[in-house]
């Protein structure tokens, strides 16, 4: 084939690629479907409130997480709350299963009291004190790899009055724990 014959067969070729381009239909990139759901933990109005919003559905590991700001500004968990009992129920008669589903309607768990063993549920402690600086609120995965983490707030139990630090429960007793503190400061907008 000579110079001149093969030009316009490379010019038909070009030709019927760009028509072709721009025939196929175009699809839109696929959604991934394994992209991991996010959890936003919202402070509520009264002081050791929350609530939790996922976007998308995720299954969390059942424990309410508190955690608090040390002097370096780093965050280490609060051991022992509520007897190592804190969970992510809605009232204290529920029983939290093995994982909590948490979707777009969301949950507000039983509130933090901001005392030490009479913290959430419990209402059985004999050296019951208030604990006071800045806290935040931690979750998990139910497979444990991703954790999902609140705004610290500085409460509730950082303007607690005296009369609370020095209060114990006598067994059965849970006085302190419906006390909230109005000064402290909440995510209300998003309440």
């Amino acid at each position: 084939m000579t110079r001149l014959a093969v030009a316009p067969l490379r010019a038909l070729a070009c030709l019927l690629t760009f028509a072709l381009a721009l025939a196929w239909p175009v699809q839109a990139p696929a959604t991934d479907a394994s992209a991991p759901a996010t959890v936003e933990i919202i402070n509520g109005p009264t002081p050791g409130e929350l609530a939790l919003r996922a976007h998308g559905t995720v299954e969390l590991a059942p424990e309410l997480i508190v955690e608090e700001q040390r002097d370096d500004g780093s965050f280490g968990r609060v051991l022992d709350l509520d007897g190592g009992t804190m969970k992510l129920v809605a009232s204290c008669d529920q029983r939290a299963g093995s994982c909590v589903t948490i979707d777009e309607r969301g949950l507000r768990p039983e509130p933090w009291s901001g005392m030490s063993c009479s913290a959430q549920c419990n209402g059985n402690c004999d050296r019951n004190y208030p604990l006071s600086g800045r806290f935040r609120f931690v979750v998990m995965s139910c497979d444990g790899r991703t954790r999902f983490e609140g705004r610290s707030s500085n409460c509730p139990g950082q303007h607690m009055d005296l009369a609370f630090a020095v209060l114990e429960c006598p067994a059965g007793a849970n006085l302190v724990h419906r006390h909230r503190n109005p000064r402290c400061g909440v995510d209300s907008a998003s309440w």
